[in-house]
Formats: C-alpha cells, sequence, structure tokens
C-alpha cells in the first residue's frame, strides 16, 4: 500500500502558496480528509475558510489570507477592490478585512467570511504584486468606489489616485463607462467634480459652497503662467475676471511645517505677481457657509479694483 502524505508544511508547500493549500489539492496529493480534520482539531492546522487550510494555529497573515481567498474562488480569481488598493501603495477605504474577488461570470461560487465575490465578463488581466494576482489601479479604483456608499469616502479614493499622478481622469471615465453599473451612480457624480478639476475633498466641498452661492464663475486647480511661460502656482481654485486665487487651507495638510512653508512661498508668489489670495479652512465651507461667501465677496470687489495680472492658464487634466 503506497504511503499516504501528511499534512504538514511540505505538503502544503508543494500544493499551496504562503503556507495556505486547498483540501481538495492535499486530498489530490494523497492527504485524507480525516487527518487534515483531526490536525485541524488538535490546533495543529487551521481552517481558513471552507475548503482552505494552513498550518499552525496562529492567525493567517495578510498574504496567507489573500492567498486563501484565491484558492477559495478557484482558478483565474483576481484580487480587487480596497485590499488591491493597498497593495497598489494607496488607501484602503474600507480596512475591514474583506476581501473582494473577481471570478469569472460562469463560475458558480458564493461569497464566505471575510471573502467577497463577484462574478464579472470582464475579468481583469491580473498584476503580479508580491506573488499574487491583482487587478490593475484603475479597475481595482472602481470596483472599491461602486461599493462605497458615502460621497466623501468616493471622493478621497479618486482624489488620491489622481493626485498622486497614478492615473488620470480620463482613463478613470472609461473603466468607469465599461464596468458593472450597478452602483456607478455616486462615483459618476464625483468623476464631474474631477472633470471641472477638483483635486481633495476639501476643495469639493468648497465647490458645493461655490455651485450654491452667486459667486462668479472660478476655476479648480489651474496652472498660471506669467507671459514669458514662467510657472507661478497653482492656487486650489481661480477667479480669472480679476485675479484672485483662493486656498483652502487643510490643517492636515500643514502639519509638516515644509508643507506650511510651501504654502508661504506659494502664497508670496502669487502675490508678487500681483495676484490677491484668499484662504479659507475646509471645516468653515461647511459650517460657516455665509460668511464664507461674504468674505470672498470682499477679497472678489478688492482684486476688481486693481489691474488684472495678465496671465497664461492651464486648465487641470
Amino acid at each position: 500500500m503506497p504511503r499516504r502524505a501528511r499534512v504538514d508544511p511540505v505538503a502544503i508547500a508543494s500544493v499551496g502558496v504562503f503556507g495556505v493549500a486547498a483540501v481538495a489539492d492535499l486530498t489530490a496529493l494523497g492527504v485524507p480528509s480525516s487527518t487534515i480534520a483531526r490536525r485541524v482539531h488538535a490546533g495543529h492546522a487551521r481552517r481558513v475558510l471552507r475548503g482552505v487550510v494552513k498550518e499552525g494555529p496562529d492567525d493567517p497573515t495578510a498574504d496567507q489570507q489573500a492567498a486563501a481567498a484565491l484558492l477559495y474562488a478557484g482558478p483565474g480569481a483576481v484580487l480587487s477592490g480596497g485590499e488591491a488598493l493597498r497593495r497598489h501603495g494607496l488607501t484602503d477605504p474600507t480596512p475591514s478585512g474583506r476581501l473582494l474577488v473577481l471570478v469569472d461570470e460562469k463560475r458558480q461560487r458564493t461569497s464566505s467570511a471575510f471573502v467577497v465575490i463577484e462574478r464579472t465578463e470582464r475579468l481583469p488581466r491580473p498584476i503580479d504584486i508580491g506573488g499574487l494576482p491583482f487587478a490593475p489601479l484603475d479597475r481595482a479604483v472602481i470596483d472599491t468606489v461602486r461599493r462605497l456608499d458615502r460621497r466623501d469616502a468616493v471622493r478621497a479614493v479618486l482624489a488620491e489616485v489622481v493626485q498622486k499622478g497614478r492615473t488620470t481622469v480620463a482613463r478613470l471615465r472609461a473603466e468607469l463607462a465599461a464596468g458593472s453599473q450597478r452602483g456607478s451612480a455616486l462615483p459618476r457624480q464625483v468623476r464631474a467634480e474631477l472633470d471641472a478639476g477638483v483635486r481633495s475633498v476639501a476643495e469639493a466641498w468648497a465647490r458645493d459652497l461655490h455651485q450654491d452661492s452667486d459667486l462668479p464663475p472660478v476655476l479648480w486647480n489651474p496652472r498660471l503662467y506669467d507671459a514669458t511661460g514662467t510657472f507661478i502656482a497653482k492656487p486650489d481654485a481661480y477667479f480669472a475676471d480679476v485675479g484672485l486665487a483662493w486656498e483652502i487651507d487643510s490643517i492636515a495638510h500643514h502639519l509638516a511645517l515644509a508643507d506650511w512653508d510651501e504654502t508661504l512661498r506659494r502664497r508670496a508668489r502669487m502675490q508678487a505677481f500681483g495676484l490677491i489670495v484668499a484662504h479659507t479652512r475646509p471645516r468653515r465651507t461647511r459650517r460657516e457657509k455665509a460668511d464664507v461667501v461674504e468674505e470672498l465677496w470682499g477679497q472678489y470687489r478688492l482684486a476688481a479694483s486693481r489691474p488684472c495680472p495678465d496671465l497664461r492658464i492651464a486648465l487641470a487634466s
């Protein structure tokens, strides 16, 4: 009688990844399912998901959870959502431990424990990150925001990826149009803010205030140049008809001394070219709207009383 394989690290390593293996693969190797069950019961192994085990009783690592989710989902599965954003070096807005796994639309698999299964006819070609298959960045971003129900959470995800130069508004627009329309209403609304040039949650609050006011039209995040083409600054918002720059000064952004110094340098540079610069804390755009609008009108009238600087403007893209 052939000797049966043991369910130990060697066996798991031969058919699994990161110390995690599918029970079906272990039994195919010759490990009796009863042996696997006894080792789990004795605490020598641990069941991570239905049909997936790891050697040892300790909690699975992030890599082991991700590997277990893929083994549970089956061949061709791809990790997406917040965990994919984290692996791409961005912020996971829902660090709850639940993993989104994409599978082919024909695969009959349901969500279980910490794994959320989504069947899709657009299964993406994965990107290998640390030995595991993850969705490309644009797909991971849209898969994430379609599952968020707070506007500011959607704003934060989309603004971060664009602000850091990891993708473009055009690419996000294309991915949003090509993908599932379930849960896309809120991301589409926020995408319109990106189209307008908004690049942060605080700027989105300021845009809401501006749209609800009778203030003149404003440009968001334009790049300003002098007549010779020398770059001056990129204010958060700009009233181009009078030369008024509007800066939304986040306390979080200014906690670092270098950030505050850069803000002061940018302000001085704009003023040196004849611009009036107004500053507003983000929370005031939500709690003191009438006061902020009145202050901006005052700054606008001041700017209008002076010659408007002759500047070249490049809109945010």
